[in-house]
């Protein structure tokens, strides 16, 4: 079956405080889950005080429409579409969607995937974002008890 994979980042506007930031993005999730979980789509995002980046896989059209709405969503601006790409198979299979915050001592795993301590995703190739996003998910999911809702742990069907 073919999936549409589509990777965006903008400029998020819920604040520079880390707790700020901790608490929309744990609305975000909860919210995401809940549509993912109804329309078959899997995905991940990660959030510091600048930028979002969000990859979100599944079938074209409901993909397409979570992406349309997400594109209108006032809690971030300057949205720049970095891939639309048909896969074979899901990067996320696992979450309706992970998230996490790119925490001040994620230095090395910024520096690897980034080239320097700067996370600016509008200079980086898409494939690498999506490996940044994993990256930085699994490190947080890895430091964390329980990182994100119950639900998104659940295996979604591909």
């Amino acid at each position: 079956m073919s999936l549409l994979r589509v990777v965006y980042y903008s400029r998020q506007r819920v604040g520079r405080q880390q707790e700020a930031i901790a608490d929309q993005l744990a609305d975000i999730l909860q919210a995401s889950i809940a549509n993912n979980r109804q329309h078959g789509i899997t995905g991940a995002m990660i959030m510091d005080h600048r930028w979002v980046v969000q990859v979100l896989e599944g079938r074209p059209g409901p993909v397409t429409t979570a992406y349309q709405r997400i594109a209108c969503d006032a809690r971030h601006s300057d949205i720049v579409l970095a891939d639309q790409t048909t896969v074979d198979e899901r990067r996320f299979p696992y979450w309706w969607m992970a998230g996490a915050a790119i925490e001040p001592d994620m230095g090395d795993l910024v520096r690897r995937w980034c080239g320097d301590e700067v996370f600016d995703p509008s200079r980086m190739p898409p494939r690498r974002l999506v490996d940044l996003t994993e990256a930085v998910v699994t490190a947080y999911m890895e430091r964390a008890p329980v990182p994100v809702p119950r639900a998104a742990a659940q295996h979604p069907q591909a």
